[in-house]
């Protein structure tokens, strides 16, 4: 079945460009709205996969920017949200994700990696523009990468991989990331692990069989 998406902009152009480039990729544009207002009428009458929006647009009850989110979680909680905009300050980025958001675009990326984020939150998976990724990755706030905390199923799959004798490239290659990406998750991990080089990463696996 067709993925189905509404795209909500204030900006005629942006509007108009994301929905052309969704339905480029053969993605299901079944609304497109110019308003918080508008974007939650729709959510109520039809059926829907994600919601890609604007962070801030207008609404006659100021309701976009978080209250937005939260209510779109709190409301549709089976619609994956992917948030478009051109903040890049990481606590506000990371107030998105905890939040609910699934997906954040940097407004600067091109339209075609809407498609992109779509099919990834709708797999369940977390995206953001590679862009928005090296500012968290460049912060402390990234994390829940606290020592001890246990690890996600793609960052234990980048372990063994890693440990097995894969480079960052071949995994990339093969999950179909980028490196930066994958860099990331095998940072954090074993930033949870608490080993700081690859040396004590092989040893912490083999006494610890966590592979």
């Amino acid at each position: 079945m067709s993925l189905k998406v509404i795209l909500a902009d204030d900006h005629p152009l942006v509007l108009a460009g994301g929905a052309l480039a969704l339905r480029t990729a053969h993605i299901d544009v079944v609304g497109e709205a110019q308003s918080a207002d508008e974007l939650l009428s729709m959510l109520g009458d039809r059926a829907c996969d994600v919601v890609i929006t604007d962070f801030l647009m207008p609404s006659d009850r100021q309701d976009d920017g978080f209250p937005l989110i939260e209510r779109i979680v709190k409301e549709h909680p089976q619609v994956a949200v992917v948030v478009l905009t051109m903040i890049n300050r990481p606590a506000a980025l990371m107030s998105m994700l905890n939040r609910g958001v699934l997906g954040i675009v940097d407004k600067r990326a091109p339209m075609d990696e809407l498609p992109v984020a779509a099919r990834a939150v709708a797999s369940g998976e977390t995206y953001l523009s590679e862009t928005l990724l090296e500012i968290l990755n460049e912060t402390d706030e990234v994390s829940d990468a606290m020592p001890g905390a246990p690890l996600s199923p793609r960052e234990t799959e980048v372990i063994k991989a890693f440990v097995a004798g894969m480079s960052l490239q071949q995994i990339a290659d093969r999950e179909g990331k980028s490196v930066k990406t994958i860099s990331r998750q095998k940072r954090d991990a074993m930033r949870k692990l608490g080993v700081h080089h690859d040396g004590l990463l092989l040893d912490y696996v083999r006494d610890h069989g966590l592979v």
